[in-house]
């Protein structure tokens, strides 16, 4: 299976202690990738396809999540499934 490439588009500050980069696949510039630097914990994938009008939204409301979880020493959140399905 080949590897899929992507550039990052921008970096995002929303949500305090967060980074969101935004990417895009070079082979489907449909195709966008969301990944979250979260309280220093890194490649946090929150979403991966084509852009819908609620994603931002989504975004912003699953890195307060699992910031506020990480601040409340909730060790689960780094087991479970954080990523947004549409």
């Amino acid at each position: 299976m080949a590897t899929k490439h992507y550039k990052i588009l921008a970096r995002h500050k929303w949500v305090q202690k967060t980074t969101l980069a935004e990417s895009i696949q070079r082979e489907n510039r449909d195709i966008r990738r969301f990944t979250a630097t979260i309280c220093g914990w890194k490649n946090w994938k929150l979403y991966e396809g084509r852009p819908f009008p609620e994603l931002s939204q989504l975004l912003f409301d699953k890195m307060v999540e699992i910031r506020d979880k990480i601040e409340a020493g909730d060790k689960a959140i780094f087991e479970a499934n954080v990523e947004i399905n549409k």
